[in-house]
């Protein structure tokens, strides 16, 4: 394999990671797999889906072993999603690893034992719409990465959170003078560069990179990345930029009314669809945009 598909997901998200994974048979080769990471109650509501080009790993297999599952915690009713807890690391128990950021980890720890050239990040609620080949993000030794300098408002206090970690983490003086934005719906990584930004965590905090990040209360994966990589610790041999993400987004609820048009300004190159999966979009209104898009 070349590409890897990698999509972390949970069982309320079945039925649209269903669709993801049909568009993905659809839309690329026979050589590409399509890996899903899910909580370990999870496993047996996908393995229904399981075939010759899916793979369903738990994720607490895939996180190194003194991560302990608390799914059963996680599960408690009425307990705000934000504080919902789904492992604790035994070598260092406080504070317990929320879902939030045991899915991060869990895709650097995948992402860095692939022997692919290029792993794609693709959520539950995208989905492919155009051909897509190891082409679309890799040219000869580089890896397409996406960033959008400016991308970052002051008004966006979370995310200029995500830069001061990232910053911190690594070691760097500061965060990126252009506030660039690493957040899209298609994330393409370099697994050889995955495994070289948990080298430099390691080298620039005490203890193996899953025990400190774990340790944040927040972080984004994708800026930890893009932050390594524009800190020119990085040589820009293995991987170019674009300010495309390739993927056509929509942020609120998306209504029967308003699927039409939403097709229809899917801008040329774009590969790929996402509906924000908490916006309030219906089952039924996916279906309807599925059905648009396969339409003649």
């Amino acid at each position: 394999m070349s590409l890897a598909i990698v999509t972390p997901s949970y069982r309320p998200d079945l039925q649209r990671f269903g669709r993801l994974h049909r568009s993905v048979l659809r839309h690329t080769g026979p050589d590409v797999h399509h890996f899903v990471l899910v909580p370990g109650p999870d496993v047996r509501h996908f393995r229904a889906l399981e075939s010759r080009r899916l793979t369903v790993l738990c994720q607490t297999d895939v996180i190194p072993g003194h991560f302990f599952s608390t799914a059963w915690f996680s599960r408690i009713p009425h307990l705000p999603r934000g504080y919902r807890i789904t492992s604790v690391n035994l070598a260092r128990p406080w504070p317990p690893i929320r879902g939030w950021i045991q899915q991060q980890l869990v895709k650097i720890a995948f992402v860095a034992a692939l022997e692919t050239d290029v792993a794609l990040m693709v959520d539950s609620d995208v989905v492919l719409v155009r051909s897509v080949e190891e082409a679309t993000f890799r040219r000869a030794e580089q890896v397409r990465h996406y960033r959008l300098p400016h991308g970052v408002s002051p008004a966006m206090h979370r995310h200029l959170g995500w830069r001061t970690t990232s910053a911190r983490l690594l070691g760097l003086g500061a965060p990126s003078p252009d506030f660039a934005d690493y957040n899209a719906g298609l994330i393409s990584w370099s697994p050889r560069l995955v495994r070289a930004l948990i080298d430099r965590i390691e080298q620039q905090n005490d203890g193996p990179w899953a025990r400190v990040l774990g340790s944040q209360l927040d972080l984004s994966e994708y800026f930890l990345y893009g932050e390594y990589l524009a800190s020119q610790l990085v040589g820009e041999e293995h991987y170019y930029c674009s300010t495309r993400s390739l993927c056509h987004s929509y942020w609120n609820e998306l209504t029967p009314g308003s699927v039409k048009s939403f097709v229809g300004s899917l801008a040329a190159d774009d590969v790929a669809l996402l509906v924000q999966s908490n916006s309030g979009t219906s089952e039924a209104v996916l279906d309807q945009l599925i059905e648009t898009l396969e339409r003649p």
